[in-house]
């Protein structure tokens, strides 16, 4: 019963501040107008909306059959990926506000001069996103489902009307100040799940307790090869991803986004070692007849521990963090996806298309992907990790290779991000249907991608002339 009340408590708060937030021009709603100018807010939003029901519960189980590998790969990598994003965070700010940009297929379209580019790519984003959503909204159902005492299509519909409530009302600045709050409440609940685990588990020897093979380097019930994969992949998204990307275009100056770099590293440092735990520590409390049910649907171990470790109410601290976790990250992808929809594609169509016109066409495209993702949900027999794995590494593909070369080489032309998007987008599906699955897809992404940008690039001239009609600036002149 506290759980059913702290979530109508929950909702109810998310719907006043978005609100109090509610924006009424197109700029103000996809990117708070450039205003945002507290660090904290940035950072840790960033955090939260990267770190997904997925990452809680999917991430959290997913070491249960990986092993030890799954703690040391996914940590490092996603230490690693974020300290390296917010190095290069202040420049991917200069850009933004050098070419005025909304979104990031509109960023990049502006950097190499190329409609096509803008619309293909945001044409990607959709459908790849579509899917994300759907391990997301997988991972929600199971939550609630686990948690509430609900069957797993009311968990769907109950994360509908939360996720499409204050998305509609307040856009991005509700999505920050509102994510910012989800992932103080992430953390909370990463830290208890974690020190559960090791108060029952009689503190660091709990580590004693563990199977030997659960600890070998070479993985438990899945190859290390492919926990590799799965974690480079997932974490490439802290470099690459649209729905984070938009975070660091809203802030009001340079300055903002350096010391957001201290917030977001920790915070993201904190959470990944706390969830990624998870799985490998369960060994040391729970019998193997208690985790069987697991082995094969090891996205329901988190409900399972929050109600089995922790005293009666604290499992209630668990349930608003997964749905923090879910809830940030839905609503900023449906941000982006919305608006390259909207924005980037519809705006090419059409172009005399007024602001306003454009503004109410994302709040209702919103809501329409928001209901095709539950809808597609509700019947995925696949893990949720492998599945986001997947869907953000192509996203990751497509925009890490010609935003990372449009920011530090200035010989990057519109046919080499063209050629890098179809290479990479096209390499990664094919892998995914006929290679090796020990090498993830995300890799060969990476190396095709890159061979067509640099192929495309230096084979053609570079223009002279920017989108705008003014003469390019060198990467540095800023």
């Amino acid at each position: 019963m506290l759980n059913h009340i702290l979530l109508v408590l929950y909702v109810i708060g998310i719907i006043l501040l978005s609100l109090r937030l509610k924006q009424g021009t197109f700029s103000g709603f996809v990117i708070s107008d450039r205003n945002v100018k507290h660090p904290a807010v940035i950072g840790i939003a960033y955090m939260a909306a990267y770190f997904s029901a997925a990452s809680f519960l999917g991430g959290g189980g997913f070491g249960l059959i990986a092993g030890l590998p799954w703690i040391i790969w996914a940590v490092f990598f996603h230490v690693a990926f974020a300290c390296l994003a917010f190095i290069i965070a202040p420049r991917i700010w200069t850009f933004s506000q050098k070419y005025d940009a909304k979104t990031v297929p509109q960023l990049l379209e502006r950097r190499y001069n190329s409609e096509r580019g803008k619309v293909l790519l945001a044409g990607i984003m959709l459908v790849m996103y579509t899917v994300y959503l759907v391990a997301i909204f997988k991972g929600c159902a199971n939550l609630f489902q686990g948690l509430l005492g609900v069957t797993y299509v009311q968990g769907l519909l109950i994360a509908v009307v939360i996720v499409a409530l204050y998305y509609v009302i307040g856009g991005l600045p509700a999505i920050l100040w509102i994510s910012f709050l989800q992932g103080l409440i992430m953390l909370v609940g990463a830290v208890f799940l974690y020190g559960g685990l090791i108060s029952n588990g009689g503190g660091l020897g709990i580590w004693e307790l563990i199977p030997e093979n659960v600890l070998s380097m070479s993985g438990a019930a899945v190859p290390w090869q492919k926990t590799f994969g799965n974690a480079f992949a997932i974490s490439l998204g802290l470099l690459a991803l649209p729905d984070l990307l938009i975070m660091l275009f809203s802030a009001k100056d340079k300055r903002v986004v350096r010391f957001a770099g201290i917030y977001g590293p920790i915070s993201i440092t904190i959470y990944s070692l706390c969830i990624f735990s998870l799985g490998v520590l369960a060994y040391g409390v729970f019998s193997s007849e208690q985790l069987a049910p697991f082995m094969t649907n090891p996205d329901g171990l988190v409900p399972f521990l929050a109600t089995s470790l922790l005293p009666t109410g604290f499992d209630s601290i668990v349930l608003l963090a997964a749905i923090s976790a879910a809830m940030s990250t839905m609503s900023a992808i449906v941000l982006v996806t919305t608006t390259s929809l909207t924005s980037d594609i519809m705006k090419y169509l059409r172009p005399a298309t007024s602001d306003d016109r454009v503004l109410l066409m994302t709040r209702i495209v919103g809501v329409v992907i928001i209901i095709v993702s539950a809808f597609f949900a509700i019947d995925v027999p696949q893990m949720i990790v492998p599945l986001v794995s997947v869907s953000m590494g192509v996203i990751a593909c497509c925009v890490f290779i010609p935003l990372i070369f449009g920011l530090y080489w200035d010989r990057g032309t519109s046919t080499g991000f063209t050629a890098s998007l179809i290479a990479s987008f096209g390499s990664v599906v094919l892998w995914q249907l006929f290679g090796n699955p020990l090498i993830h897809p995300v890799f060969i992404g990476l190396i095709c991608g890159t061979v067509a940008y640099l192929g495309g690039s230096l084979a053609v001239a570079r223009p002279i002339q920017a989108t705008a009609g003014e003469t390019e600036a060198p990467v540095e002149a800023y």
